[in-house]
């Protein structure tokens, strides 16, 4: 066998560079940084070369990946800032806290509104007439709380287009 052979086919410097559409110091740095190997002095390995250029931008890849990664991390990590920042500075609250007071309201109105035919009337049909009007009005009060509840517990945020529905 030739000696040619054994190596496989060298390229100088100059024609890996057209190869692979960089600069002859591009070559260099990946040979300098271990991606690639000299065959002799000026000479490079056609194998070698591409092998070398595969390993240069899958490190590359490797490396994009990583950062991405840390990139969703941080910006993760701001978002948990903002949003305690958000219910620190009174902003922002938890849902539990908002149904809590939109239950203790609700039951506020029920009890204000709960006396109020006894108090209007002594007439009886009067005060059933009344009474009727007033659970009616409580009911609906009671139902439209319930779709804001779903409203927030399901996130969508837009509690005038639920109450319009």
């Amino acid at each position: 066998m030739s000696d040619g052979k054994t190596r496989g086919q060298t390229i100088t410097v100059a024609q890996a560079a057209a190869l692979l559409g960089r600069s002859e110091r591009w070559v260099q740095s990946l040979v300098k940084s271990g991606y690639m190997d000299r065959a002799q002095r000026g000479e490079y390995t056609l194998v070698g070369v591409i092998r070398g250029a595969l390993a240069y931008y899958e490190d590359q890849l490797s490396k994009n990946n990583k950062a991405a990664v840390a990139s969703r991390a941080t910006e993760a990590r701001t978002r948990e800032i903002e949003l305690r920042i958000q219910e620190r500075s009174r902003e922002l609250i938890p849902t539990e806290d908002a149904k809590a007071v939109v239950g203790e309201m609700a039951a506020l109105v029920r009890a204000e509104l709960a006396g109020l035919a006894a108090r209007y009337t002594r007439d009886m049909e009067a005060r059933r007439a009344l009474e009727e009007v007033i659970d009616g009005a409580l009911g609906r009060i009671a139902g439209a709380a319930d779709k804001a509840g779903a409203a927030l517990v399901a996130g969508s945020g837009d509690l005038e287009a639920e109450r319009e529905t």
